[in-house]
């Protein structure tokens, strides 16, 4: 799982970003029930792998690990979806990975982000007017 996981978002060392393999994914699958989604997904490109080329997924370089990944999407493209967006979920949750990229570690709100006041005014000449529409008998 480890070598899909670092295929599909590796680590970034100028930005210091962890790899999709080291924010804890199978804790994340657990959470959120989704073990079974990421075992069959694992099994399609162990799959695809052994039939395409005859090897195993983690002994390829990355190039050809990002081509197989690209065959299995072409397999059962809703597997592959469901997998990817998990994958991103889980990274782009992770508390590391928000700090790193500048967001913070948790949501905006309730804490924070002042909206500046709206003019509710505007809208008197609307509401004086009246309905503009015939009541129906």
């Amino acid at each position: 799982m480890s070598c899909i996981l670092d295929t599909i978002i590796p680590a970034e060392s100028l930005l210091g970003l962890p790899s999709a393999a080291s924010i804890g994914f199978t804790d994340y699958s657990q959470k959120h029930s989704v073990l079974d989604l990421s075992e069959s997904f694992t099994k399609m490109v162990e799959m695809v792998t052994e039939q395409a080329l005859g090897q195993d997924f983690c002994e390829l370089d990355e190039d050809v690990r990002l081509q197989m990944l690209n065959l299995c999407r072409s397999r059962d493209i809703r597997l592959f979806s469901s997998f990817i967006t998990h994958v991103f979920r889980a990274y782009y949750s992770n508390r590391h990975v928000l700090e790193r990229i500048g967001s913070g570690a948790v949501p905006p709100f309730p804490q924070g982000n002042v909206l500046a006041s709206d003019d509710w005014t505007i809208l008197e000449p609307v509401f004086n007017r009246g309905a503009i529409y015939r009541a129906v008998e």
